[in-house]
């Protein structure tokens, strides 16, 4: 992330919209897939992330020093985890499955929203992406950061991972403390590094979320084009 800003410096207005338009969407994607986690416990029984001042959209209440710079670097991040207690829910694993997953299932919903908005955009008023210089730019680049970082906050939180959501999936279907999830909370920040490092969590985002990405808007651009 840091290097494609630095490709524009020669271009300070641009390198400043793709920076407003970086940060715009990271600080709306990130608390909302944090907030989703928090509201999915509430309903369920849990207020630990309420008692905690973690049930806001607020960005920095969820913002993880760490995770905004595997971002910046590797173009993968994390926030702070919302902090959980099973044993107040309702309905045991169900409830776990549904707190583990609000927060990817957000992510998605607003990632496809936005394919939607871009491609009904860019059919009814092109202009708005290439015709007023910085405006444009920042319409443009701002659309393509939701729809980016929400993919890719999709796809990463469901790796079996810990303590990403996907971990948390396998977890609450698993039997207690496993040899899997021993093994994984034992070792899971160096397997991150390894494929971070590797690049091998970008090849993984690029085929899933980039690939998903132009398939829906490919969806709504077609679609689009028979109505209006």
């Amino acid at each position: 992330m840091l290097i494609t800003f630095f490709e524009y410096l020669d271009q300070p207005l641009l390198a400043l919209a793709l920076l407003i338009s970086f940060v715009s969407a990271l600080l709306i994607s990130l608390p909302c897939h944090e907030f989703a986690h928090a509201h999915a416990a509430l309903k369920e029984g849990d207020g630990t992330a309420k008692a905690l001042h973690r049930y806001t959209l607020a960005p920095f209440a969820h913002i993880d020093i760490a995770g905004l710079v595997f971002l910046l670097v590797f173009s993968i991040g994390f926030a702070k985890p919302v902090p959980v207690d099973s044993r107040n829910f309702k309905r045991g694993v169900k409830s776990e499955l549904r707190v583990s997953l609000a927060g990817v299932l957000t992510n998605l919903v607003i990632a496809i929203v936005c394919c939607f908005l871009y491609a009904l955009l860019y059919n009814v008023w092109p202009a708005l992406f290439v015709s007023y210089g910085f405006i444009s730019d920042l319409y443009y680049y701002f659309f393509q950061f939701m729809i980016s970082l929400n993919f890719m906050f999709f796809f990463f939180n469901l790796l079996p991972i810990y303590p990403l959501d996907g971990f948390r999936v396998v977890e609450s279907l698993s039997k207690t403390e496993n040899s899997y999830i021993r093994f994984m909370k034992r070792n899971s920040l160096w397997i991150m590094i390894v494929l971070m490092v590797t690049g091998l969590f970008s090849l993984y985002i690029d085929f899933f979320g980039n690939g998903l990405a132009d398939l829906i808007l490919q969806g709504f651009d077609k679609l689009i084009k028979l109505v209006v």
